[in-house]
């Protein structure tokens, strides 16, 4: 089994932050009762206008903030105008996010896949080189992680993958390639992270012989007793996992 440092299996891992009504999710509010829980933070990057990471997990406005632009058509600065949820929270940069969370708890950095690959993975990298908090980065498209196997290799880094039934363009080949993990001869994965809901006793144990196994998204105390048994940790959202 691959080697991960012991934080990543230590506590479960908030989706997109602890977040709530008051603290949408992927916004500094989130992060702060994450931070707050003493819990690892997971987040999702999205490539800006001006080639930028921001942290936000749709590709458009549309379901947050009920405007019809997408991430990659407007910049940093615009951004900055938009609220989140009808809070007083805008997607803040990757940047700005790890300034504040300044290592006081672990952070998963997800890299959304889209267009640019490499570009989504080098301008990811150029905010990473100076934090010295405990982080990792994932991504369902095996050739970003890729990218920092071959660019970054000290950056601890995490494949995902699952059913993928939201991908409507992908061939019915490739969905099957990855949800199998075929493509981590590319990405060289020190963990994975994989759908609770699309996880067997035996595919869980297929992938814990090579790497240590995050399940997602875990929205019960159940489920979670469930996942645990499965896999080495969890990402959830919802519910207290402490409780």
């Amino acid at each position: 089994m691959s080697r991960v440092p012991s934080w990543l299996v230590a506590r479960p891992v908030a989706h997109r932050g602890l977040h709530s009504v008051h603290a949408p999710e992927n916004t500094l509010a989130a992060f702060d009762a994450a931070i707050e829980a003493g819990l690892p933070i997971e987040l999702d990057v999205q490539l800006t206008a001006d080639d930028k990471m921001v942290v936000h997990h749709d590709t458009d406005l549309a379901r947050l903030s009920d405007r019809p632009e997408r991430i990659r058509e407007l910049t940093v600065e615009q951004l900055r105008d938009i609220r989140i949820a009808g809070t007083d929270q805008h997607p803040p940069t990757l940047t700005e996010t790890l300034d504040f969370i300044d290592g006081r708890v672990p952070v998963l950095v997800e890299i959304k896949a889209g267009d640019h690959r490499y570009l989504r993975a080098a301008a990811t990298f150029s905010v990473l080189g100076d934090y010295s908090g405990p982080l990792a980065v994932q991504s369902f498209d095996p050739f970003i992680v890729g990218w920092f196997y071959r660019n970054a290799p000290e950056v601890v880094r995490g494949q995902l993958a699952g059913r993928l039934a939201d991908v409507r363009s992908m061939s019915w080949g490739t969905r099957l390639l990855l949800q199998n993990l075929a493509f981590t001869t590319v990405s060289r994965p020190h963990y994975v992270g994989y759908e609770f809901g699309f996880t067997t006793k035996r595919r869980s144990w297929l992938i814990r012989r090579k790497w240590p196994l995050l399940l997602w998204t875990i929205t019960t105390r159940r489920d979670m007793d469930r996942a645990l048994t499965l896999g080495d940790n969890v990402i959830f959202e919802g519910f207290d996992p402490s409780g």
